[in-house]
C-alpha cells in the first residue's frame, strides 16, 4: 500500500512540475515577440551599447524594453574597404560632437550624380543636404543645421556611381 501511495505521490509532483515548465516556457515566448510593425510603436528612447553592441530601445506604450543586437552588422570600415579612396573623398564633419550646426565636406574626382544623406542609428534617414550632380575636383562645405533632431550618434553617407563612403557625428544638446 506504501509503495502505491509512494508512486502516487510522485506522479502528481511529476505533473505538476511539467505544468510549471509549460506555462514559463509560453510566458518567455510571449516576452521573446520579434517587434513588427503592428506590435511596436515609435520608441520613446534609444540607448546604445557600443561595447557590447547592443542598442536598447524602450516602447513604453507595450510596457517593455527591447534589444537589438546590431553586432554583426556591416561596420563602417568595412564599407570604406569596398571604394577606392581615390574617387571620392568624404571628410569628417566639424566641429564633432557639434551642437545644432556642424560642416560637412566632400569632392569626388568626376563629374557624378551625387547624393549626402543623415541617418539615425534605427536606420531612418532624418536629412538629404545634398542630391545632385557633383563637378570633378570641386570641394563642397554643406552645413547641417540639426535643430530638430535629438542629441545622439547619427551617420552621414556619400553615395556616388563609384561607390559609398559612411561616417558618424555626435549632436550634443
Amino acid at each position: 500500500m506504501n509503495y502505491l501511495v509512494t508512486r502516487f505521490l510522485l506522479f502528481i509532483i511529476f505533473v505538476m512540475c511539467s505544468g510549471l515548465i509549460i506555462a514559463q516556457s509560453n510566458q518567455l515566448q510571449n516576452n521573446l515577440a520579434v517587434p513588427t510593425a503592428s506590435n511596436f510603436t515609435y520608441p520613446q528612447s534609444a540607448f546604445i551599447d557600443s561595447h557590447n553592441g547592443n542598442i536598447w530601445v524602450t516602447d513604453f506604450d507595450n510596457n517593455r524594453v527591447l534589444r537589438f543586437d546590431v553586432s554583426t552588422l556591416t561596420a563602417v570600415d568595412e564599407l570604406q574597404s569596398l571604394t577606392s579612396p581615390s574617387d571620392f573623398f568624404l571628410g569628417q564633419n566639424y566641429p564633432n560632437p557639434f551642437n545644432p550646426v556642424t560642416q560637412i565636406i566632400f569632392s569626388t574626382k568626376i563629374t557624378d550624380d551625387v547624393s549626402l544623406e543623415v541617418y539615425n542609428l534605427l536606420g531612418q534617414k532624418v536629412a538629404v543636404l545634398f542630391d545632385e550632380i557633383a563637378t570633378a575636383n570641386t570641394i563642397y562645405s554643406i552645413q547641417f543645421n540639426a535643430n530638430s533632431l535629438a542629441s545622439g550618434i547619427y551617420l552621414y553617407s556619400l553615395r556616388t556611381s563609384n561607390g559609398i563612403d559612411v561616417k558618424k557625428m555626435c549632436l550634443l544638446k
